[in-house]
């Protein structure tokens, strides 16, 4: 199933640092869902997706904006992105250990 929405909602939650239980929250919709529509197990209605956009803080043309391409994985500024997302609202004890973790993953990798 081509998953083009799922990521763009994981996208653009993640650059706002927000979580799955806070964006769904704020959409009115159930946190699970949600992570079915990320994960493109499931596709949204309008009604849905109206929802998921607005809480989100965008409109249509910003979501589906092609300057950004979530949905090309080989992008580096995609994943970059998304990292900067999940951690930029860690306290320091845990960014220090997440950083340990990732320079461990990459020593691994090489």
């Amino acid at each position: 199933m081509d998953n083009k929405v799922g990521e763009r909602i994981r996208y653009h939650r993640l650059q706002r640092g927000m979580s799955q239980e806070k964006l769904a929250l704020m959409a009115g919709i159930n946190p699970a869902f949600l992570g079915h529509l990320e994960r493109g197990l499931k596709s949204p209605t309008m009604t849905t997706l109206d929802k998921i956009i607005d809480a989100l803080g965008l409109n249509y043309s910003e979501f589906f904006d092609d300057t950004v391409h979530p949905e090309d994985t080989e992008s580096r500024k995609f994943y970059t992105d998304m990292i900067y997302g999940c951690i930029k609202r860690l306290p320091d004890e845990k960014l220090k250990m997440v950083a340990d973790i990732m320079l461990k993953l990459i020593e691994l990798a090489e």
